[in-house]
């Protein structure tokens, strides 16, 4: 306790004070960009699984492997927030699988 007191008193409250408020700035714009980040990476998915939905509408039929592997990107997508219409899509696609009798390739 006394070794911090001793490195307080040389170091000074006020330049502490900058240090801390230095690092919470640092942790807000950090913050920002993770979240500019992780909408880019959405829309980008979203465009994926998008395009890939549309093939297989399109085509009339998925197999079972294609619906897995959409799904895990659909889970990725997921787990990232505000989903709206591809909850719809992945129904269909599930529905798509089970209606064309498509079991494995």
């Amino acid at each position: 306790m006394r070794q911090i007191l001793d490195v307080m008193a040389i170091i000074g409250f006020p330049t502490l004070f900058a240090c801390v408020v230095w690092i919470a700035k640092k942790m807000l714009q950090f913050g920002r960009r993770m979240e500019i980040l992780m909408n880019a990476q959405q829309k980008q998915m979203r465009r994926e699984l998008t395009m890939d939905y549309h093939k297989y509408m399109e085509q009339g039929h998925i197999d079972d492997d294609d619906l897995d592997m959409w799904e895990q990107s659909y889970q990725a997508y997921h787990a990232l927030g505000e989903n709206g219409i591809m909850d719809s899509r992945r129904s269909d696609l599930i529905r798509l699988n089970s209606e064309g009798g498509n079991h494995g390739n």
